[in-house]
């Protein structure tokens, strides 16, 4: 009987062994990535709260937010001059909730998330206690917030591929 428990014990720790082992090398493949795509894979897949990732929040907010400006998004509104403060502010706001609504619809969650132009306009309200005209969400004659959502969303899935693209060779080296 002695040696029948030594033998589960020994098997059970091999397979804790194996475990860190694995989870640490899930943690690097993390951590070795850009600051954006590994907090956007923090947030969306990691085992912590949404509190805890407050900051991680942040830095893919701010990401998304460069990253448009970068690709020289034009807003509803501002025509051929620069844009005004209030739609930058606008776009901030909706990277915040392109972001929320990625994190809630993404594989294990598959919520709602902001499934409607009148589902972000009262995220919008509740949780910035901000206003956003959604009356005209897509057009064809012109840009519209829907468009810029759009944009915003098309951006979350390429990073959301490269932060998880280490992550699933090792799924492959490990099947």
């Amino acid at each position: 009987m002695g040696a029948q428990v030594q033998t589960t014990q020994r098997n059970n720790n091999d397979w804790r062994i194996v475990n860190g082992l694995e989870a640490g090398a899930v943690i690097s493949a993390v951590e070795n990535q850009s600051a954006h795509l590994a907090a956007l894979a923090r947030y969306c897949f990691g085992p912590f709260t949404k509190d805890e990732l407050s900051g991680d929040r942040e830095t893919v907010e701010i990401a998304l937010y460069q990253q448009m400006i970068h690709n020289g998004v034009k807003l509803p509104g501002q025509g051929k001059g620069k844009p005004t403060v209030q739609q930058l502010e606008t776009l901030r706001y909706l990277c915040m909730a392109a972001l929320y609504h990625h994190s809630e619809v993404t594989w294990p969650y598959s919520r709602p998330g902001l499934h409607s132009p009148k589902a972000v306009k009262k995220w919008f309200n509740e949780y910035l206690g901000a206003e956003i005209e959604v009356r005209f969400w897509t057009r064809g004659d012109r840009v519209a917030w829907g468009d810029v959502w759009k944009s915003i969303l098309l951006i979350l899935d390429y990073w959301e591929r490269l932060a998880l693209s280490p992550i699933s060779k090792l799924l492959n080296k490990a099947a």
